[in-house]
């Protein structure tokens, strides 16, 4: 019995973090070519996608400061964190951009809009993930 209700316990653990987790690349492919058959429109369904993501982005990563700047911690710790998240966008645009290289560079020679949609699709993905880890991160500050 015993067992059981642990597994169950674990199972909605479990659950609850990827039901909520940001959707992969292959999602946001399944997603648009759900709705679309032609790889054209596939292509700009994600296109829309990839904007709503870097909107998000910029939105998260300006709110984020903002939270940082309220903080109710002793101001060198405020300024180091500060930096270290100011420092840590410009590493995620290069991680991003070096990642999706990379992934699309196993697809070999594929046709028509293939590495497009690799691109596109990977770069919303890798958005998506980089705002669910900052939001996650900004739950531990105390404002003032």
């Amino acid at each position: 019995m015993m067992k059981i209700f642990k597994g169950i316990v674990f199972y909605f653990l479990l659950g609850g973090s990827v039901a909520n987790a940001a959707p992969s690349a292959q999602d946001l492919y399944d997603q648009c070519s759900e709705d679309f058959f032609v790889s054209s429109d596939v292509v700009v369904c994600l296109a829309k996608k990839l904007a709503a993501s870097e909107k998000r982005l910029v939105k998260e990563q300006q709110h984020a400061v903002a939270v940082l700047d309220q903080w109710y911690v002793d101001p060198a710790y405020k300024e180091k964190a500060r930096e270290k998240f100011l420092e840590n966008n410009k590493e995620f645009k290069k991680y991003k951009k070096d990642y999706c290289n990379f992934s699309m560079s196993m697809m070999g020679g594929s046709e028509s809009n293939s590495h497009e949609i690799s691109r596109i699709s990977c770069v919303a993905s890798q958005n998506l993930y980089y705002i669910e880890q900052v939001e996650e991160n900004l739950h531990y500050i105390r404002k003032k």
